[in-house]
């Protein structure tokens, strides 16, 4: 019968949660100084440009998920044998993915490059420079997954968020590089971040190598498993694409085609430096769940899979909400804040703020997308998902045809296609693991629902009565955070969870107080 490693799940969390709250104050202190030395529309054209590595990070992601699933069950089983040879087929996989992608880069992406994408003709070279380097970030990236998700199925997360950190810190670095250069800036920043993304992919490559006795590479070939990997990443990769199209290729041909650079920069706000941000929080907090539902549905015990399926889904919102709430409130006050002195692109705290909102609705999902990756049974899920998900494209395009309205309503439309895309995750869950969706509504969505008005009733009570000025914006954010807090500790959680919840608050204090002894 399969235990669920609470403790496990509990230690991996908190490292993970540590490791996104540095990461995320390290990279607002970089991006602010990225958008000061680029400039406003060399920031918004590495947007544009530059974005294609931040839009397959969705490839590498669902890539990393399909493997994580073969190496979870494996180690579940613990199959050895097998697992080197899952290793080694999915690494020549990897490799062939790679080619066919770097291909269609050089070919169909770099026509649209220079036939369609809107930018200064002055700066044509440095846009085939930025995207040549994005490329090859791309590439590494792409071989780097397998060793990603070996450390993950292994459940050793302090070495993933050590090496994230040292990532982090290695970025302060690239900014003080490129604040010394005298070259084009743009194509500097490029060229430094492809150095630093080559660097990383070598730490993962030679730690996986040297401690886990699976990744030492050995050609492996089998007609029946790479049938069943092609298939089941194939579909995979349909569902990233449908991501990329769904934030890249809005920003790319959407808003770059009808609002210009302008618009693109707006974006790169409000994507890069809140929605990943925050979204951030939510993906790496639901690795430390996913390798136990996987395990857990290997071992054939649904309910313990199901259960922590709602735990993680519940808890994603709540942790998220948490940060969520005080930054919508007062995103206008944080980003003055942080772009003080620095020019603030139009629109980018309407654009922060409507992204953070996505953000949320999509936190409920990521647990989902465990436990059906989880069946192998992915197509019919793949396919209509990601088509509803990647109709933010065509509607958006006749939206703005049809209407005047300004590039907002690209956002509107982005909301309303996360909320179908979930309500089909419900509908799928019910299908193949058997899902009560009377439960699900009881255990997950009762409780945020809940959260969600107290918190914000109480936010917007006390933000109509203080004025405006520093000290009350702290007030306010203080108070989003207590009411939130409350109503998460009162609310959200179950008498066991806030029991639990409370036990590991005084061992965390108790041991820091004997460590000042």
């Amino acid at each position: 019968m399969a235990v669920v490693d609470q403790k496990r799940i509990a230690r991996n969390t908190l490292m993970l949660y540590i490791r996104m709250g540095v990461i995320m104050l390290i990279g607002l202190l970089v991006s602010r100084y990225v958008i000061k030395i680029l400039g406003r529309d060399d920031y918004g054209l590495y947007g544009a440009v530059g974005g294609i590595v931040i839009a397959f990070s969705f490839l590498n992601g669902v890539l990393s998920s399909a493997c994580n699933r073969y190496f979870a069950i494996n180690i579940g089983k613990n199959d050895k044998v097998a697992l080197h040879k899952i290793f080694n087929l999915n690494v020549t996989i990897f490799l062939g993915i790679g080619v066919l992608i770097l291909i269609l880069s050089e070919t169909v992406g770099l026509w649209y490059l220079k036939c369609k994408l809107n930018y200064p003709v002055q700066r044509a070279d440095a846009v085939f420079w930025v995207y040549q380097f994005s490329i090859l970030s791309f590439m590494v990236n792409m071989m780097a997954t397998p060793y990603q998700a070996i450390i993950v199925a292994h459940e050793h997360m302090e070495v993933y968020a050590a090496s994230s950190l040292i990532e982090a810190g290695l970025k302060l670095i690239v900014v003080f590089l490129l604040s010394r250069m005298n070259a084009d800036k743009l194509v500097c920043y490029s060229m430094l971040m492809f150095c630093l993304t080559l660097g990383m992919g070598l730490f993962y490559f030679i730690y996986s190598k040297t401690c886990y006795e699976e990744c030492r590479f050995k050609f492996y070939w089998n007609a029946g498993q790479f049938k069943e990997v092609v298939s089941y990443t194939g579909w995979n990769v349909i569902g990233a694409l449908s991501g990329i199209g769904r934030f890249q290729g809005v920003n790319t041909i959407i808003l770059n085609r009808f609002f210009g650079l302008s618009a693109n920069a707006a974006w790169q706000v409000g994507y890069q430096n809140f929605y990943m941000n925050v979204n951030n929080f939510v993906s790496n907090f639901t690795k430390a769940f996913n390798p136990q539902i996987i395990k857990s549905y290997a071992q054939n015990e649904r309910d313990a899979m199901m259960k922590l399926v709602f735990q993680s889904s519940k808890f994603s919102y709540m942790l998220l909400f948490f940060i969520v709430l005080p930054v919508f409130i007062e995103t206008s006050f944080l980003v003055n804040i942080w772009l003080w002195k620095v020019e603030i692109p139009d629109g980018a705290v309407l654009f922060a703020r409507l992204l953070m909102i996505v953000a949320l609705i999509d936190s409920l999902s990521y647990p989902f997308m465990t436990a059906i990756q989880a069946t192998g049974n992915i197509k019919w899920y793949q396919i209509t998902v990601g088509g509803v998900i990647l109709l933010v494209l065509p509607v958006s395009y006749i939206a703005i045809k049809l209407t005047d309205c300004g590039p907002v309503i690209v956002l509107w439309i982005l909301i309303i296609t996360s909320i179908a895309s979930q309500i089909l995750r419900v509908f799928f869950m019910k299908w193949q693991l058997g899902m009560k969706i009377r439960m699900y509504i009881l255990h997950v969505l009762c409780p945020v629902f809940s959260i969600s008005v107290i918190s914000v009733t109480i936010a917007a009570v006390s933000k109509h009565f203080l004025c405006s000025g520093i000290w009350q914006s702290l007030i306010e954010i203080a108070i989003c955070l207590l009411a939130t807090g409350f109503s998460v500790l009162f609310i959200g959680m179950t008498r066991t969870e806030r029991k639990h919840f409370l036990e590991t608050v005084r061992k965390i204090t108790a041991r820091l107080t004997i460590r000042r002894i």
